[in-house]
């Protein structure tokens, strides 16, 4: 961490044009997250793509920027580049973020945190200004309510504002969903307070001493980008016969004209916003010097555009056919249902390793959720993995016995809302138990939960064994254990304590109740045994000690655990 940065009390041009680079490369790492997050029934652009389409264009007007410059003139050319690059409902909520965020700083050259936190009130203001009827449970109240945490609270630092702020985006966030139907019924949060979450986070990432990404390569835009997507609509999708349910997403910005209006500084956009409440909805409409920046779904482009010319003319136009939009959305996921055939049963494992991962895949899992290196995935990690499986169940195998409860809350999250797929959990609380109950499930039957019976009733014998490497000194059930020596860990008990990782292993066998009277062993071997010499060793001396087990090899590339063992 910058320590320095951290105790920052005065936000400067450097800082800001900084903040925003590291908001652009956070979004721009969650974009697809954010984009998924779009439930709506008609597609109206990518919410994630929009908005870091806005953000990053107003980035590449001040990234260049004189350091020394007055931070006000530099969060007024943001501002203004991001009104231009604004796209979509979303992108230009988030202009307008920044353009209130500009007026708050008046003309002064660097801020405190009480100047931080009076442009972010002017930032609430201006965005619920843009809005013509602004909704809650939206990326307005993630801003709103985050403000308000970040103004009340004591703030000694800048980095310290940030903290609250994020802290409560994160919060009001999560809590978005309980606060539109829409999202409730989805059971997902608001995509555009997630992309305005991943920006903050960005702005805090930068007091805490991140580095830039110096794979990151800012975006080129075309002018005339809002068509590229033209080849990739089915023109079909909307015919002769074809009606417009949704109408036209009808964006555009409009330079006032003194030749037709009295005082283009002193107009009132009321009169348009007036005008466009009467033959549209979706209506975000604001004034930006003598520029009018407008967004309004309609059944008439048209008329909309014939009537503002009154005005002005325009610098830019964008009308996009809803109806087709939501058609091709609707024909790729018809399109991507064939492509996986419905059967009765699917499978979800997690897994860590790429050799596990083929391993597991091996035994016809359908989904693999990424236990990474700690084995903790989310529900939502779980939910994702659901949604990949057209069957009428899904059996999902833990591994592990602390994701149980995240697994079994994502089976009630679907279950509830969907009728045709039943989520079912078999408690396997280790590799082992999951690769042997994935070689059960490969015998499956009509009845569904006797099936899920008998593959529980066997993983019951199932020994699991892991070894990997100690922390710290300690003892634990009787076994003196010493930093870096090598730990054996039986059915979650430890169990023994050896210098080398054979002799664990070896030890730890020992442990397992009637081992002379077992058959087989499972033995994956982890990333770090990757000397063959050393695999050979392992295998001559467990058969040498228990010439009764049959010995199955995989070299399962798993973190953390150099032998995963299942004895049965």
């Amino acid at each position: 961490m910058n320590e320095d940065l951290k105790k920052l009390k005065v936000l400067k041009t450097k800082d800001l044009i900084q903040m925003v680079r590291m908001g652009v490369e956070n979004l721009s790492a969650h974009i697809d997250e954010v984009n998924d997050l779009n439930v709506f029934p008609v597609p109206d652009g990518d919410t994630g793509t929009n908005m870091k389409r806005t953000i990053e264009t107003g980035y590449s007007v001040i990234k260049d920027a004189d350091i020394n410059q007055p931070l006000c003139q530099t969060a007024q050319d943001l501002s203004k580049g991001m009104l231009l690059g604004a796209r979509g409902n979303s992108g230009v909520i988030l202009s307008q973020i920044f353009r209130g965020f500009s007026n708050g700083l008046d003309h002064k050259r660097e801020v405190g945190v009480p100047g931080l936190v009076i442009a972010f009130k002017a930032a609430v203001k201006q965005a619920y200004s843009a809005v013509v009827k602004p909704v809650e449970g939206t990326i307005l109240t993630v801003l709103k309510e985050s403000v308000q945490k970040a103004s009340k609270s004591n703030n000694p630092t800048i980095y310290q504002f940030f903290i609250n702020l994020l802290t409560q985006a994160r919060i009001t966030l999560a809590n978005t969903k309980e606060m539109l139907d829409v999202l409730k019924e989805a059971d997902v949060i608001d995509s555009g307070g997630a992309g305005l979450t991943y920006i903050f986070e960005g702005f805090l990432s930068y007091f805490e001493g991140a580095l830039p990404d110096p794979k990151y390569k800012e975006t080129v835009y075309d002018t005339n980008d809002s068509h590229k997507n033209d080849a990739n609509l089915d023109f079909s999708l909307f015919n002769e016969y074809s009606e417009l349910d949704f109408g036209y997403c009808t964006e555009f910005i409009l330079q006032l004209s003194a030749s037709k209006v009295e005082d283009v500084h002193n107009f009132d956009e009321k009169e348009v916003i007036d005008y466009l409440m009467g033959v549209g909805d979706s209506v975000v409409c604001f004034k930006d010097g003598t520029l009018i920046k407008t967004h309004v779904h309609t059944k008439d482009p048209g008329a909309v555009l014939s009537y503002v010319r009154r005005w002005g003319e325009f610098l830019t136009i964008k009308v996009e056919n809803m109806a087709l939009q939501h058609n091709n959305k609707i024909a790729k996921e018809e399109e991507k249902e064939k492509e996986k055939p419905h059967k009765f049963m699917g499978i979800v494992s997690v897994c860590q390793g790429r050799g596990l991962v083929k391993a597991f895949k091996d035994l016809n899992i359908d989904e693999i959720v990424d236990g990474k290196q700690t084995m903790n995935p989310s529900t939502e990690d779980f939910i994702k993995a659901f949604d990949g499986i057209n069957a009428d169940n899904i059996v999902v195998l833990p591994n592990n016995s602390n994701i149980i409860l995240a697994a079994e809350q994502a089976r009630d999250i679907y279950n509830e809302s969907h009728e045709n797929t039943k989520v079912h959990v078999i408690k396997t609380k280790s590799i082992a138990q999951g690769y042997v109950a994935s070689t059960l499930l490969q015998f499956q039957s009509d009845d569904i939960d006797e099936m899920i019976q008998d593959v529980t009733m066997s993983i019951e014998d199932v020994n699991s064994l892991e070894v990997t490497t100690a922390t710290r000194n300690t003892k634990v059930n009787g076994v003196d254990v010493k930093k870096n020596d090598f730990i054996g860990i039986l059915n979650h008990n430890l169990v023994s304590d050896k210098r080398s990782k054979i002799d664990c292993i070896v030890d730890s066998l020992s442990k397992v109740d009637s081992i002379k009277d077992r058959e087989t062993l499972l033995l994956i071997f982890g990333k770090d045994m990757k000397n063959q010499k050393e695999k050979d060793d392992t295998i001559k001396q467990i058969k040498k000690n228990y010439p009764s087990l049959n010995i199955d090899i995989i070299d399962g590339e798993q973190d953390v655990y150099c032998y995963i063992a299942a004895v049965c």
